[in-house]
């Protein structure tokens, strides 16, 4: 990670046959280059292993029922020689379609993508990728090496049409359909829901299997469960608000321990958090992928009041918080539920409002502690549309406390960002968003022990750090920033990039 190299113990021959050296070398490149890193000069990213041979792609056809709106066609996308159906997410922010699709890539795969619209210029993101591309008229040519998600951005327009593609590796351990605690989507149209309906109710040891090629539109709720499973290749798609006794979440757990979310692409296209877990623990969410495009509040999967989560190869698009790890209680702080042991790590986040990467602004919890986001690419962060550089508790990187707590043990690290407003926040304060959520610092409180740590920001805005603590008794402590670039250039420590109050002390910057 960062600039060190890996590493390699050279054994002398002392006697022993050349090929043998030779042999243990070969041995030794091999496993460094298991692990593969890629990236510009500062921050290296952690990537999956490069693919060396061409395989064709697993293909899922979308449904042939699906409904015409709910297809994209601002796009034709070929992998290898078959042509990927492609979705609308529905309009972003500023009322433009987002676009998705996926596919199974067992070998590397050579890509064309062809908007149905003239443009200028093309990016293929994340940088890490280190993907260029070719243009052949108005198509775009590109070799696909690695099971990643990638995002095409035309004309440097993050506020445009905007394409993801999903490139994943193949898929293993199909559960038995006719497994009484498996509920099975085959391919095809399911639409399980609309205003009124409940959602569908997972139990104790149940797995729900949404196969590739599946679009299944309604929610999906476990309350006071254990021991289940949601995943599969296919969409769990929500374009609707609810009118039950039931939250207005498309995925939602509820006290639920030692389970697992994977694989599965959640689409909200409605004003309100796409995903959420409370009062949970023991989850892991691997390869779990949120297009969530509309204004406003459609966070990507917020994490409230939980412990031992662990969130592996996220890719959110959100018009909100992209992850927020929040304390929601109507208890006063002492009293409520802790927050801890959370890892998220190897992640693509995009949040078109508020923050990609966010603790708070809900912070009713007696202590959030032992929190570490590693290895994200931010590819795109706007603090409001309606409020554009009006509101500056929002950044890429944030930690914003409403109410008094504890928050300390977090570490920001190899973290690449491409493009946002701000880069860093912590603060305390007892208001949000124009009085919307009011806070309480009147209950004892302070943040310490933070690091940042190789975090890179490419970003043409403010890129601004501001640390604002709350009083001389309630305050933001032993905060270090180790290695941060931006735009090239090493975080000094009177940075003019820095904003810091009175109420903010021991700032280390290396």
């Amino acid at each position: 990670m960062g600039n060190k190299k890996p590493a390699v113990f050279c054994p002398q021959a002392h006697g022993s046959s050349v090929v043998t050296v030779l042999l243990l070398i070969g041995l030794l490149t091999a496993m460094i280059s298991g692990c593969s890193s890629a990236g510009v000069k500062g921050q290296q990213a952690l990537l999956p292993p490069e693919l060396k041979e061409d395989q064709p792609i697993i293909n899922y056809k979308a449904p042939e029922d699906l409904p015409a709106n709910y297809r994209s066609y601002d796009f034709k996308v070929i992998a290898g020689e078959q042509e990927i159906d492609l979705y609308n997410a529905g309009l972003n922010s500023w009322n433009e379609p987002i676009s998705y699709g996926y596919f199974d890539m067992p070998g590397r795969s050579k890509m064309a993508i062809t908007p149905d619209f003239p443009f200028e210029s093309f990016e293929i993101i994340p940088r890490s990728l280190g993907i260029e591309g070719e243009r052949e008229g108005n198509t775009i040519r590109f070799e696909l090496n690695r099971q990643v998600p990638v995002t095409l951005v035309l004309n440097g327009d993050y506020q445009g049409k905007v394409l993801h593609l999903f490139a994943q590796k193949p898929e293993e351990d199909i559960p038995d359909k006719n497994d009484p605690n498996v509920i099975f989507f085959e391919p095809g149209f399911y639409d399980l829901g609309d205003y009124g309906e409940p959602p569908l109710m997972l139990q104790s040891g149940q797995t729900l299997y949404i196969s590739g090629g599946a679009v299944v539109r309604g929610r999906v709720r476990a309350d006071q469960a254990s021991n289940i499973t949601i995943r599969g290749r296919g969409i769990l798609l929500n374009d609707y608000h609810s009118n039950d006794e039931y939250d207005d979440i498309a995925l939602t757990l509820g006290f639920v321990t030692d389970s697992v979310v994977r694989d599965i692409i959640v689409n909200r296209d409605a004003s309100s958090w796409t995903a959420a877990m409370h009062g949970s623990s023991n989850i892991e969410v691997t390869n779990y992928k949120a297009v969530s495009p509309r204004f406003a509040s459609s966070d990507g999967f917020n994490i409230n009041s939980s412990h031992d989560i662990v969130f592996d190869g996220s890719f959110v698009h959100s018009a909100d918080d992209a992850v927020a790890i929040k304390g929601l209680s109507h208890e006063e702080p002492k009293d409520a539920l802790p927050v801890y042991n959370i890892t998220y790590k190897n992640a693509q986040l995009w949040a078109d409002a508020n923050n990609a990467i966010g603790i708070g602004a809900e912070t009713v919890a007696p202590y959030f502690r032992t929190i570490t986001f590693s290895n994200i690419d931010i590819l795109h962060n706007y603090d409001d549309r309606d409020h554009p550089d009006v509101l500056p508790d929002r950044s890429a990187i944030n930690i914003f406390a409403l109410h008094g707590t504890e928050i300390s043990e977090i570490t920001f690290e190899n973290i690449r960002v491409e493009k946002a407003k701000r880069l860093i926040n912590i603060q305390m304060r007892d208001t949000f968003y124009f009085g919307a959520l009011q806070g309480n610092w009147a209950w004892p409180g302070q943040i310490s022990g933070i690091t940042y740590r190789n975090i890179e920001s490419y970003s043409d805005g403010s890129n601004e750090i501001k640390l604002e603590g709350w009083s001389k008794d309630r305050l933001i402590s032993n905060v270090r920033f180790e290695n941060i670039r931006v735009n090239g250039e090493k975080l000094k420590k009177d940075d003019p990039l820095f904003t810091v109050n009175d109420y903010a002390k021991n700032i280390e910057v290396k």
